[in-house]
This record gives structure tokens, sequence and C-alpha cells, in this order.
């Protein structure tokens, strides 16, 4: 606590999360609190709680961060997930903004406040984000940001842009299950069902089952005529997930 102002004016911390990387971007300057050691120790505690599920300690743990270091990018990008986990929208946004902010190559923060901008359907403000998060070259998690890029599009729907999202997520990250099956669906909208194949073919590799991804597959095998490949994956859907919605839509003839 001796050199706690020598360290205030000289010390900046970006603790990690979910991706976090502090290069290449230029940081506004504006005043440090007094004790961001403090401030950084908190925001992992705050993490750790809301991992647990524990969201009452996350929050105080996070708020006494941002009151020890208001400049904390990492607080602010914790802060807002879990205040998006108790819907209080408003208050999400405003942390997400502050951490793109105070560290505009914050591609964690990016990421994740493109996801929040996706679900509210601001499509397009969302796909800006993800675009800024994977600017940094330093990203660990460009595949990621390229796919829910993808699948935020994939909702306007803009299914060519989505494809192109996809193959680029899949060229970093082979074995991305999420991006193989949403390949295998678009492939199976183009009428091109040899090509849904091969990416399911892949993703059966890689994930297990779900119901959306077996209902996938009986819509494929359907068109390419193979009734034995339907009649299988028609059985594993109705043993795993006999009361799914595609079970029902299965057994009412409704993937044709």
């Amino acid at each position: 606590m001796i050199r706690q102002a020598w360290i205030g004016m000289f010390l900046i911390v970006c603790a990690l999360l979910a991706g976090c990387t502090p290069a290449g971007g230029t940081r506004p300057v504006q005043h440090v609190a007094a004790d961001p050691k403090a401030a950084e120790l908190n925001m992992r505690l705050g993490i750790n709680y809301l991992q647990r599920g524990d969201y009452a300690i996350a929050l105080e743990k996070l708020e006494k961060a941002l009151t020890q270091n208001p400049n904390l990018p990492s607080a602010h990008n914790t802060i807002a997930i879990l205040y998006q986990r108790l819907n209080e929208m408003d208050k999400a946004e405003h942390h997400f903004e502050q951490a793109v902010n105070r560290q505009p190559d914050y591609s964690a923060a990016h990421n994740n406040y493109g996801v929040f901008l996706c679900q509210k359907k601001r499509y397009a403000e969302a796909e800006q984000h993800f675009l800024e998060a994977i600017k940094n070259p330093l990203y660990e998690s460009p595949a990621q940001a390229y796919e829910n890029a993808g699948l935020c599009v994939n909702r306007i729907p803009d299914q060519t842009l989505a494809e192109t999202y996809f193959r680029k997520a899949l060229q970093l990250a082979p074995q991305s299950s999420k991006s193989l099956i949403q390949m295998a669906k678009l492939r199976l909208l183009d009428i091109d069902y040899l090509d849904a194949r091969s990416y399911l073919e892949r993703y059966k590799q890689v994930a297990a089952w779900t119901p959306q991804a077996l209902y996938t597959a009986i819509q494929i095998e359907y068109h390419l005529n193979d009734k034995n490949a339907v009649s299988s994956y028609a059985l594993l859907l109705r043993g795993r997930f006999p009361d799914s919605d595609e079970a029902l839509k299965v057994k009412a003839g409704e993937y044709k």
C-alpha cells in the first residue's frame, strides 16, 4: 500500500477474460484509481463467483473493482455479462460500451458485445463488433468471432454472408461443431445435398448428437433418397430425444 500512488500512475492492467488480448489498441488517457491491484483481484473474484452462479457476490466484487479502478476494461466486460444474465440490458450495454471504449482492441469484449447486440436483433451493429474482434492479430479466438458473425447474419437472414463467415471459422478451427452443422443446413437449403452430407459427416466426428442435428441428418438423407439412413437417424432421434419437437415433426412426416 506504500507505493499505491506510483502504481496508479504507471501500471496498466489488462486481466484476461475469455480471450481478452491487450496488444494493438490505443487507450484514451484517463485518470486511474489508486488501487489497480486490488481492482484486478476483485475482478478475478467476480469472474469466479460469476462462473459458479453466485451472482450476488459476483456483483459485489465487480462493483468494488470498478470503484477501485473505473478504467479497468475487463471489469466492465465482466459486469456487463453479469447484467446480461440478470436481464438488466441497459446496464449491460453501458458496461460493454465502457469496455470497448476504454480498450478499443479488447477483442473478447467486442465479441461479447456482438452476441449481446445480436440477441437484441441489432444485427448490423453486432456484425461490426465481431469484425472488430477479429482485427486484433493477437486475439486467441477469431474462429469464435467468425462463427458468431455467421450465426448472427443468418438471422437476418443473409445466408450467403453467413456461409462466408462459417467457412472462415472452419478454416481456423476445422472441428468447430456449430459451424459444421450450420454449413450442413445451408448446403441443404441450397439443394447441394452431397455437400450437406459431407459437413454432417464431419460434424459426427467431433460432436454429440442433438435433436436439431439429427433432424438435419434426416432431411439430408431423405433428399438423397437413402431410406435406410433416414430410418436409422429417425430411430436414433426417437430413442434419445423422444419428447423433442424434432421427434414429433419426424413422426408427423414434417421433414420432406
